[in-house]
């Protein structure tokens, strides 16, 4: 009997974590352990796929059970968004990033979270803000750090001075809480490294907090978001909700069995207000041509492949949890195996957008199932981890 043990990662369905900041790579685990052998070099981690089953027992950890459990249970999934600063005015002209027009876009976007001083700013220094005059005491603050940035070479007149996060939860969640959770994240991403400011909004559809971070640290390192960062803040962002008693988890939409990517926020907002983006009709255009150049078929793209693949992969990963949780001696494992076989069970469709357009037109509708005006999935179309772009001079785009 082997004493090796080989862990079955879970890495083909959503990305490992540990302890980290929103400066360091992504890194972590999530996985089952079997009893099968493996080299000498150490233990290798499969990717969810078959192979004989040891005699010695698998196991996975309380923790690894727990999101496995939100992830079968349809647990609601949190939304992180960084704006990034307009490339074009208004009118369309290109903006060019100077001392000035970045002062112009802080004062727009803080007198925007504040809906023009209406509502609480608070900063990384627990101080509440009230007012446009006590906003624009932020404001004239970082003016000020700029400048001595500027003049420590800390910073240039190219450089942007605040980036600009937003932390969103369904309607039903309360907002006090959302908020509470987004001063804890900040508190442990960014006190004491980067000056913030963070503001509530309950006015929409969804409660949200926006975070706005200064670039330039106080040791003056600029902050740099990359895709794994934004994965690790929602990541955070979802843990802190737990603690809070809000059920909330952050995965990838392949995890769920989604097969769409989020679209782009004013999309989303243009199908929120009951509109049709024109994105669509040219879309349907495309597949049109396409269907008329290949004979009535859809021609067959590296991303459908990739697509099945990875939905294979997953549901292979999925299946495997499940039998180690079937042999399990505890009831509660063995209610979980079958949780989470009900749940690969329904992974099985890998419709794409194409091919829904492409369906419709062929059974002469007038367009493709879209988005409910309240949110529910027609394709999981809001995003939950995006970059968006700042719209004009500086405001936000949301509104």
């Amino acid at each position: 009997m082997s004493e090796f043990k080989t862990t079955l990662g879970f890495q083909d369905c959503w990305l490992p974590r540990t302890s980290r900041t929103v400066t360091a790579p992504a890194s972590g685990s999530f996985g089952v352990s079997d009893g099968a052998p493996q080299d000498s070099d150490g233990p290798k981690a499969s990717n969810g796929g078959g192979g004989s089953r040891s005699s010695h027992a698998a196991s996975i950890s309380a923790a690894d059970k727990a999101r496995l459990a939100r992830v079968v249970k349809g647990t609601p999934e949190v939304m992180v968004k960084v704006s990034r600063p307009a490339k074009n005015d208004k009118s369309g002209n290109p903006i060019k990033v100077t001392r000035a027009t970045e002062a112009l876009r802080v004062s727009e976007h803080l007198a925007y979270i504040s809906r023009n001083g209406k509502l609480d700013v608070e900063n990384d220094r627990g101080e509440v803000f009230t007012g446009g005059q006590e906003v624009a005491a932020i404001y004239r603050e970082w003016m000020n750090s700029h400048d001595e940035d500027r003049d420590n070479h800390r910073a240039t007149d190219r450089t942007r001075i605040s980036t600009s996060m937003m932390f969103s939860m369904p309607a039903h969640v309360n907002g006090e809480a959302v908020k509470d959770a987004v001063r804890a994240l900040g508190e442990q991403e960014f006190k004491g490294r980067h000056d913030y400011v963070m503001a509530l909004h309950t006015d929409t559809q969804h409660p949200h907090v926006h975070l706005t971070v200064r670039t330039i640290g106080q040791d003056g390192e600029r902050l740099n978001l990359r895709k794994a960062d934004l994965q690790h803040l929602r990541d955070t962002f979802a843990e802190k909700l737990r603690q809070r008693g809000i059920e909330a988890e952050a995965t990838p939409r392949h995890a769920r069995g989604k097969t769409r990517k989020g679209e782009a926020t004013p999309v989303y907002k243009i199908r929120q207000r009951g509109r049709r983006p024109l994105a669509d009709a040219r879309k349907e255009r495309q597949v049109q041509r396409e269907l008329k150049d290949n004979a009535g078929r859809l021609a067959q793209k590296p991303w459908d492949d990739a697509l099945v693949a990875r939905r294979n992969r997953v549901m292979t990963t999925y299946g495997n949890a499940a039998r180690v949780l079937a042999a399990s001696d505890d009831p509660a494992d063995r209610e979980l195996a079958d949780a989470t076989q009900r749940f690969t069970a329904r992974l099985t469709d890998t419709t794409t957008q194409r091919l829904q357009m492409a369906q419709s037109l062929d059974q002469g509708g007038q367009g493709w199932a879209q988005p409910s005006r309240d949110g529910k999935d027609r394709g999981d179309s809001r995003p939950e981890v995006s970059w968006e772009r700042e719209r004009g001079s500086g405001k936000d785009r949301e509104r």
